[in-house]
C-alpha cells in the first residue's frame, strides 16, 4: 500500500498491511536537524514539500504534511507563505501590524482593523513557532457584530499553493489540515477565561458566537475541499480544561457535529483532536461522527487516557490516533521505546483501526531512538 492508501484504510476500518507510524517533528528540532531557521524551513516547504517527506521516509515514518489555516487571531503570519487573500476579501479588512517588542527568540505584535463602525484590535507573541495571545479581538459583545460584518469571506482565501503542494506530493504523504474547532476559535477571539465566564453570565452570547463560527467553518471546509486535502485535524484542544459534560453537550458538541458532517460531505476525513485530558467526553467526542480520535495522551504525560481502555470502550466505533508518549524518544532508552511501541500496538492495533502516533510534537530524540520507534512499529505492526 502507498502512504495515502494506508492512512485511508486506517481511518475507515478497511483492510490494511500494517499500522501507520506518525510523529510530528517540532520546529525547534527541525531547525537543529536541518540547520535552518523556522521561517526558511516553512518558506522552502511551501515551495517544495518533498525534502521534508524524504526526511520522514529516511526515519522510517509514514510521511504526513500538516498545514494550518491562516488564522487572524492565533497564528503568526508565517503561514502567509502558504495563503493569500483576494482583494475582494480584504476590501473592508485592512489589518495594520505593529512590532511592539523583539527579544531573544520572540516577537510581540499588535494588530488593528479600523472599520467604518469601530476599531478591532488584538495582539500576540511568537517564539519557536508557538503563539501566546496577549489581547483578544472580542472585548465586548458589539465586537462580534463587527467581526460578522467585516471579516473576509472564507471563500476569498486563495489556497493555490496548498493545491500545488498536494499535487506535487501525490501519494507519498498524507495531508492533514489543522482546522481550528468552533470552541477553540471562540476562545481565541474572546479569551478562554472570559469565554468560560460567559457560559454562566451570558450563555446566549456564547451560542451567537458559536453559530457565527460554525457557519464560517462549514463554508471554509467546503472551500478547503477543492484543494484535494485528505483530512482535517479538527482542533478542540481546549475542551479538556475542566468543562463539565453538560457544558460540552450544550455549547460544543452540536456545533462540532455540523462541521464534521460538512467536512465528510465534502470528501474530507476527520480526526477529532484533543491533546490533553478528555476521558469524561469520550463517548461524546465519538458521537461527532469523526473517523478518528486523537491524541489519546496518556497519564504519564499531560492526559488521562489509557489506550487499552479506550480501545475496549469505543474502538469498534472510531479509529484511535495516538497514545505514544513522545517524551520517551528524548528521555528513554531504545529498549524502553521498543517496549512502549509494543504496548501501544498490543492495546489498540488488533483490527487495524489504529495509527501509532506520538501524542505531541517531538522536540528531542536520543541517538538510536527514531529507528527503535519506527523499526519496531514496522515489524510489530504488521497485519
Amino acid at each position: 500500500m502507498n502512504t495515502v492508501e494506508r492512512f485511508r484504510a486506517a481511518y475507515t476500518g478497511k483492510p490494511i498491511d500494517r499500522i501507520p507510524i506518525v510523529a510530528w517533528i517540532g520546529m525547534p528540532l527541525l531547525e537543529t536537524m536541518l540547520g535552518k531557521s523556522i521561517p526558511t524551513i516553512l518558506r522552502e516547504h511551501v515551495e517544495n514539500p518533498l525534502p521534508l517527506i524524504e526526511l520522514q521516509e529516511q526515519l522510517g515514518l509514514d510521511p504526513i504534511v500538516v498545514t494550518v489555516d491562516d488564522r487572524w487571531f492565533s497564528m503568526h503570519n508565517y503561514w502567509r507563505f502558504l495563503y493569500s487573500w483576494s482583494a475582494e476579501g480584504l476590501e473592508h479588512w485592512n489589518v495594520q501590524q505593529r512590532v511592539v517588542e523583539r527579544g531573544r527568540g520572540f516577537v510581540t505584535y499588535d494588530f488593528t482593523v479600523d472599520t467604518s463602525e469601530g476599531v478591532l484590535d488584538w495582539g500576540y507573541t511568537v517564539g519557536n513557532a508557538q503563539v501566546s495571545e496577549n489581547a483578544r479581538p472580542i472585548k465586548q459583545e458589539d465586537d462580534l457584530e463587527l467581526l460578522r460584518k467585516y471579516m473576509p469571506s472564507p471563500e476569498t482565501l486563495d489556497h493555490t499553493k496548498l493545491s500545488a503542494m498536494i499535487e506535487t506530493v501525490g501519494d507519498r504523504a498524507f495531508f492533514t489540515h489543522n482546522f481550528i474547532g468552533v470552541w477553540g476559535e471562540a476562545a481565541n477571539m474572546r479569551g478562554l477565561i472570559a469565554l468560560c465566564t460567559d457560559l454562566y453570565e451570558r450563555p446566549e452570547f456564547v451560542h451567537r458566537l458559536s453559530e457565527f463560527l460554525t457557519e464560517r467553518s462549514v463554508r471554509r471546509v467546503k472551500h478547503l475541499a477543492s484543494t484535494g486535502i485528505h483530512s482535517i485535524l479538527y482542533d478542540q484542544s481546549w475542551i479538556g480544561i475542566g468543562l463539565s459534560p453538560a457544558v460540552y453537550r450544550e455549547f460544543i458538541l452540536p456545533y462540532d457535529k455540523q462541521v464534521v458532517h460538512a467536512a465528510q460531505e465534502a470528501g474530507i476525513l476527520v480526526s477529532y483532536h484533543n491533546c490533553g485530558r478528555g476521558t469524561v467526553f469520550l463517548q461524546d467526542m465519538v458521537s461527532t461522527g469523526a473517523e478518528a480520535l486523537e491524541t489519546l495522551t496518556p497519564k504519564s504525560s499531560s492526559g488521562d487516557f489509557d489506550l487499552a481502555t479506550v480501545k475496549e470502550q469505543v474502538g469498534s466505533q472510531i479509529t484511535l490516533n495516538g497514545g505514544f508518549n513522545e517524551r520517551l524518544l528524548g528521555e528513554a532508552s531504545a529498549d524502553e521505546v521498543r517496549d512502549e511501541v509494543k504496548r501501544c500496538l498490543d492495546a489498540a492495533a488488533a483490527d487495524g483501526r489504529y495509527i501509532l502516533r506520538a501524542c505531541g510534537q517531538v522536540f528531542d530524540v536520543a541517538p538510536g531512538n527514531w529507528h527503535a520507534f519506527t523499526d519496531t512499529a514496522r515489524e510489530y505492526g504488521k497485519l
